[in-house]
């Protein structure tokens, strides 16, 4: 659903698995996962459906996606495809202000396709490679993918898990999947408006660097995960068909993230923390420009309840931004040098049999005043200066497959039927003429109506 991309070491890396994952035909894509485990979906996913995991799909990408079954009926393909297709409806006529090619309202659209490698490739190796393809943007590039290396050690008697995540996307190797990454709304529309916020590091690093990080995962209740980002370079931006809208790592972008879990009878909780820092140059750090410093840090919640076959899950996060913006201020593309950026989520999940689910999540996201950085213009500015943003989302999930192996379409094939609305609260800083061109918060909300198949 997002665009990925590798520098040189990282490009020269994944073709060397790829060919080796090529040769192992127990290596398996997104829904082969489940012929690799012999397990369906909702071993993995609540709702039978990514990205949330369950506390054993936890475990299976702790492991490196090394997991398996030892017999299973089902052969064994490398390759999985996703097509993801929608409805959009917004109750101000505006999304051709979006989406200039396509009309005011009303408008069908093949959000994705996407294309997948991955699996076990040895004990003690696996992995994940997407590709995907877009509608609106016409573009083709490496999406979230993430290699690792892994072993269980048993030192003084505590079980430990160690290893390496090679990636493209901080956070995206998470096993939680409750940071920036994954978290709700899992699928959104490319044609409706979105709120204009400056954006967080953390997040904005994602498809356009290398990070390589160290996991330990002792007892199956403390995760700690330290590593470190590094910017691609311009010729390989435009090779992969990738953006950077903060600009280029300037050395090593730090990434530290720790965690406590606990699981007994039907409950399922997570804790954690995590902090990233990088100093971004507004070239790719081979010529001369300013430096812009990015200091990102937030915690996390994931609690989980199963009794028979109701489901209920509670994922949480908060995010704070400190940002020196003495190279875009020096630019002229900033009013101020210092600027903050916060952001708290919560999403409540309700799923029955798997199969039929309801979410209700709150987004609230405020920062610093800034007329230069937040300029008034129709739709995507902002009058007050301000990234100041509410919204309610509310959505409807069918998820008819991936609950048992009886047949090749509920084992190994699923569809994911979803309704969303979201609802403005406050929008780019305002309620009512937020933008200074006379569109109100509430114009903005959107009906979303999306298949999401995958197999």
């Amino acid at each position: 659903m997002m665009k990925r991309s590798f520098t040189r070491a990282l490009g020269i890396m994944v073709l060397t698995v790829l060919s080796v994952i090529a040769v192992h035909r127990k290596a398996e894509a997104i829904p082969a996962f489940a012929r690799q485990t012999a397990q369906p979906c909702s071993a993995c996913h609540i709702g039978a459906f990514g990205p949330q995991l369950t506390p054993f799909g936890i475990a299976f990408k702790m492991s490196g996606y090394t997991l398996a079954a030892p017999d299973t009926p089902w052969p064994f393909v490398p390759l999985s495809m996703m097509v993801w297709q929608s409805f959009t409806n917004t109750a101000s006529p505006v999304q051709n202000i979006v989406a200039p090619t396509y009309a005011r309202d009303n408008n069908y659209n093949l959000d994705q396709v996407s294309f997948f490698l991955a699996g076990r490739i040895t004990d003690n190796a696996g992995g994940m490679v997407q590709i995907t393809t877009t509608d609106k943007a016409s573009s083709t590039a490496l999406d979230n993918s993430d290699i690792r290396l892994t072993k269980l050690f048993q030192i003084e008697g505590n079980d430990v898990r160690g290893g390496l995540s090679l990636n493209n996307a901080p956070t995206v190797q998470d096993p939680y999947n409750t940071l920036y990454q994954y978290n709700y709304p899992y699928v959104f529309s490319d044609l409706a408006p979105t709120p204009t916020i400056a954006p967080f590091a953390i997040s904005d690093m994602a498809a356009n660097t290398i990070g390589l990080t160290n996991y330990w995962w002792i007892n199956q209740t403390w995760y700690l995960d330290v590593g470190g980002y590094k910017s691609l370079r311009t010729t390989w931006l435009n090779a992969l068909g990738e953006g950077n809208s903060i600009g280029f790592i300037d050395g090593i972008a730090p990434y530290v993230r720790l965690a406590w879990q606990k699981l007994w009878g039907n409950n399922f909780l997570e804790l954690g923390g995590v902090f990233f820092y990088a100093e971004a140059a507004t070239t790719d750090g081979f010529g001369p420009g300013g430096i812009n410093d990015f200091t990102d840090y937030g915690i996390d919640a994931n609690y989980q309840y199963t009794l028979g076959d109701h489901t209920f899950a509670v994922a949480t996060n908060f995010i704070q931004q400190s940002a020196d913006l003495r190279g875009a201020y020096d630019a002229g593309a900033a009013g101020k040098a210092s600027n903050f950026l916060s952001q708290y989520r919560i999403a409540a999940d309700y799923y029955y049999q798997n199969t039929y689910g309801f979410t209700i999540a709150y987004n609230d996201t405020w920062g610093s005043r800034d007329s230069i950085l937040y300029a008034a213009a129709p739709i995507v500015g902002s009058a007050s200066g301000t990234p100041n943003y509410k919204a309610l989302t509310f959505e409807l999930d069918w998820v008819p497959f991936g609950k048992s192996a009886a047949t090749g379409w509920d084992f190994e094939k699923n569809i994911k039927v979803g309704l969303q609305y979201t609802h403005y609260l406050e929008f780019n800083g305002g309620t009512k003429n937020f933008d200074g061109f006379g569109h109100n918060a509430s114009g903005m909300d959107t009906l979303y109506l999306f298949l999401w198949l995958i197999f």
